[in-house]
């Protein structure tokens, strides 16, 4: 900061006056760029073109399919005091606001109710793009997503002629082998893993992240093309797991979105029958529900679109070998039952 007595002199000379910016309120981000993460429009501005260019890789191939007001990311990257990747934020939603903290020096903070957020990173934080991307960039605008324009299911999404399927469970219930199984067996792939249901529509649409699956390094015995791809840890700290680009295979039909007629939760591993049957309608509306972190008004939204997805029950499929578990499916697409 300045003393009286420097600007006094300063004023004195006719000489520029420099004012300190000690909060960084005045802080340049010349940089911008539009985005369309699941087809939403994100405006991003910054002063660096290394974030511009890791949101390029997290949204590559999505283009605008609907017209709401942008999302706005503001993400001022510093000097910062350290050389070394920062740790694993920590999240907390209260209200209106979402916060990710990993330290002083790295962390953003999410309006949800405006639809907009500000990032802060050291340049050390930026360099380690996985870090950058799914910690930070990916997590703010996901956050504001789920909670304003869509109601997000944790679930894989697959089609067969016209038929959308979700694919519910918990982590490691299999929904990417499942999803990828059909896929290689002709059916349209939309995501592995995380569903967004559209809100405020009538059609059930969901729409997905369809040009990457992530699948745990025990797939290898199931897809032989999975050999020799490296395992890695999502972002450096996360589970490890082989991640495939799905855009350059032409054996795999991919969109972005599908109509959903089916709901089946999955489950390989309490039953050594395999059979698809009716799955609680309860149990299935209250595992969507308890991920819900919005305000109330969008809340009671999502609650509705939950009900209405759900208007024609949910089902469960109990399988042990992956060939019959694509084959039934198949059936349930083509015959309803």
């Amino acid at each position: 900061m300045l003393t009286i007595e420097e600007i006094r002199t300063a004023f004195a000379r006719s000489e520029p006056v420099q004012l300190a910016d000690p909060v960084l309120a005045r802080f340049s981000m010349p940089l911008r760029e539009v985005f369309y993460p699941l087809g939403f429009p994100l405006q991003i501005e910054t002063n660096s073109e290394e974030v511009l260019n890791s949101a390029a890789v997290s949204w590559q191939g999505f283009t605008k399919l609907f017209d709401t007001p942008p999302i706005k990311l503001r993400v001022g990257v510093t000097g910062g005091s350290g050389s070394e990747c920062p740790p694993t934020p920590t999240c907390r939603v209260q209200q209106h606001l979402a916060t990710n903290i990993a330290d002083q020096e790295n962390f953003s903070v999410v309006d949800l109710s405006r639809s907009s957020g500000q990032i802060w990173l050291t340049e050390a934080a930026v360099s380690h793009r996985g870090y950058l991307r799914y910690f930070f960039l990916e997590s703010a605008a996901m956050a504001i997503l789920a909670t304003s324009y869509t109601t997000a299911i944790h679930a894989a999404c697959i089609e067969y002629k016209g038929c959308g399927i979700l694919l519910c469970g918990d982590s490691g219930a299999g929904k990417t082998s499942l999803s990828y199984a059909c896929a290689r067996a002709g059916w349209t792939y939309i995501t592995d893993d995380a569903s967004f249901l559209v809100n405020n529509r009538t059609d059930r649409l969901i729409v997905g992240n369809c040009n990457q699956a992530r699948f745990r390094p025990s797939a290898v015995e199931l897809f032989s093309e999975l050999a020799g791809k490296q395992v890695v840890q999502r972002a450096q700290v996360g589970k490890p797991s082989i991640e495939l680009t799905l855009q350059p295979l032409r054996h795999i039909s991919a969109a972005f979105t599908s109509r959903i007629n089916y709901v089946v939760y999955l489950n390989r591993r309490t039953s050594p029958h395999q059979e698809l049957l009716s799955f609680p309608i309860e149990v299935a509306r209250l595992s969507m529900e308890q991920t819900l972190f919005s305000l109330p008004a969008t809340r009671l939204t999502q609650c509705v679109m939950i009900d209405h997805l759900l208007d024609d029950g949910a089902l469960e499929l109990r399988y042990t070998k992956l060939d019959w578990a694509v084959d039934r499916l198949a059936r349930l697409a083509e015959r309803g039952h």
